[in-house]
């Protein structure tokens, strides 16, 4: 039996997959976008409001995390590359998911910490059985962001100018991620503007943003 080649990580994001330390170097160094927001995020903790300061904290970690995976999926592509390019980025949806919500409606901070474990290991060990299942997780994920953002409109007290911000730059990202890919004809492998690299950029602003405009909500009282 002939099994066909296995593409390189990030074959389809459109950039000349190179043969140097950093494979693809723009799609790698704009990734860090994540870490620099994740940065920022737990530099504004003394800003931040004491309740949130953990929380705070925790999604900066996840942002930083996010960023180093996506840095090695397209730079050095160890062995470990794609495995945590997706878990980190699965792990920093699911704190938004369960964490968000959870004081409002009743639900004790330290039971979400306990689901998020316990949803990013779950997806650990899916990701290891069938690191193809990617996409289905994704898709998972999102559609669990959409409820939980829903829930958070019936809380209230969402900020409106950083969450227009986040919708709008998601909006962006979207579009770039579908210029960005290899099968388009917006893709130019060897340009030194890679519409991957701006969904990196566009995408980690858009989670930061939606991250402070989601800060009231999330540590309002239960709701009756």
């Amino acid at each position: 039996m002939v099994l066909a080649p296995t593409l390189p990580l990030g074959a389809a994001d459109c950039e000349m997959v190179g043969g140097g330390w950093l494979v693809q170097p723009i799609n790698a160094w704009s990734s860090l976008a994540y870490a620099v927001v994740g940065v920022v995020l737990i530099m504004s903790m003394p800003r931040a409001p004491r309740s949130d300061r953990t929380a705070r904290a925790a999604f900066g970690v996840l942002m930083v995390a996010t960023g180093v995976g996506s840095y090695l999926y397209h730079g050095p592509q160890t062995s470990t590359a794609g495995f945590a390019h997706d878990i980190t980025f699965l792990a920093m949806l699911w704190f938004l998911i369960l964490v968000n919500p959870a004081s409002p409606y009743g639900v004790p901070r330290r039971y979400a910490w306990i689901a998020l474990g316990l949803v990013t290991v779950g997806a650990a060990i899916a990701l290891a059985v069938s690191p193809s299942s990617t996409n289905v997780l994704t898709a998972i994920s999102v559609v669990a962001l959409v409820v939980s953002d829903l829930l958070l409109h019936r809380i209230g007290g969402i900020n409106g100018h950083w969450y227009a911000a986040a919708l709008l730059l998601l909006a962006a990202s979207l579009v770039f991620n579908i210029l960005g890919r290899s099968d388009t004809t917006t893709c130019d492998p060897d340009s030194l503007i890679q519409f991957h690299a701006l969904w990196h950029v566009s995408s980690a602003l858009s989670l930061g943003a939606y991250f402070v405009a989601t800060t009231v909500p999330r540590d309002q009282e239960p709701i009756p």
